[in-house]
């Protein structure tokens, strides 16, 4: 009901009442927090509710950036408010409720880094058991995207079919890849490989951009990894793109789309990639959500003013989602 003047004064006059009357609550010193409150938010899309959840965070040194000074890369850290570094990046997985299913997106890194592997408690504790969860489906194979898929060798999703593209799968399952990589990146590959393994018959491929499940779409958003992957859910200014890796120091790399990070196998595929799919999202006023923005990491991209390409606008807290 909107609140208009006579109600606004009605309640207000009750208020001598109930002091009055010892209605309203003593007051008292209130325990100082020591943590978060859980963080969990539900967005409407469409028909769907999604779910965005953080797993924990990162910590990225700006040495890992490329094409960037240290210096403007501290600049542009203190221009959006932040400390200096390293940059406090987000991990964040997203659980999309649809009329006939319910289907996460990327599992966080339980295991791979020791700031994650918060997704299951915080699962729990929204009401979403491992259990419900129908299908995953997966942005790449990296740590903390596919680390939560395996827990205690035991798939932490057991009802759900897991999806990923071809590209993603036959690259980082490989053993001759492996063989051929960097002996820091071989972990990559083990942890990719083994959550496949353990996933056996559930995982189900696909090769082009198109429907995953119904409601959900791929796009191929390639040079982060080789399948890497975003999914969008419904359509248009009221649905919702879930970018995966566009973007990991969002306070740089939104004013500074050319910037690159050590992550990328492709460092000038990702770059285009980025480049172009700010330029579309931006015209197109395209929701998106990224695993590595601030959490709940859901807003618009838009153009940026003085010398800066690009800005992202955080999208105002949903009060209603009927």
């Amino acid at each position: 009901m909107p609140i208009s003047r006579r109600l606004f004064v009605a309640g207000a006059l009750s208020a001598p009442v109930l002091l009055r009357f010892g209605v309203l609550p003593a007051a008292a010193k209130a325990p100082v927090p020591t943590s978060q409150v859980l963080p969990v938010q539900q967005i409407k899309v469409g028909d769907a509710i999604v779910t965005a959840v953080s797993d924990g965070y990162l910590d990225l040194d700006i040495s890992l950036l490329s094409n960037i000074e240290a210096d403007e890369a501290e600049r542009l850290l203190e221009q959006a408010f932040q400390d200096a570094p390293p940059v406090t990046t987000g991990v964040n997985a997203y659980v999309v409720h649809l009329p006939e299913q319910t289907v996460l997106i990327d599992t966080g890194g339980a295991g791979a880094f020791p700031q994650m592997g918060k997704l299951q408690d915080r699962l729990e504790a929204a009401g979403i058991a491992p259990a419900d969860i129908d299908a995953v489906l997966l942005t790449h194979l990296h740590p903390d995207h596919v680390g939560g898929l395996v827990l205690d060798g035991k798939l932490a999703f057991p009802n759900a079919t897991v999806h990923v593209h071809t590209a993603e799968f036959d690259f980082w399952t490989s053993i001759e890849n492996r063989d051929a990589a960097p002996e820091s990146a071989r972990g990559f590959f083990d942890t990719a490989r083994s959550a496949m393994e353990a996933a056996g018959d559930k995982v189900r491929t696909f090769d082009a951009a198109g429907e995953v499940v119904p409601g959900i779409a791929a796009r191929e958003l390639f040079g982060h990894t080789p399948g890497h992957c975003g999914y969008m859910i419904g359509e248009g200014e009221d649905g919702l793109l879930v970018w995966g890796d566009l973007v990991h120091a969002a306070a740089i790399q939104f004013p500074r789309p050319g910037v690159g990070i050590a992550f990328d196998g492709d460092p000038a595929t990702a770059i285009a990639t980025r480049q172009a799919l700010f330029e579309e999202v931006a015209a197109n006023r395209t929701r998106i959500a990224g695993m590595h923005l601030a959490f709940p990491s859901v807003g618009h991209v838009v153009k940026g003013s003085g010398d800066a390409a690009y800005a992202f606008r955080p999208s105002e807290w949903q009060y209603d989602l009927g």
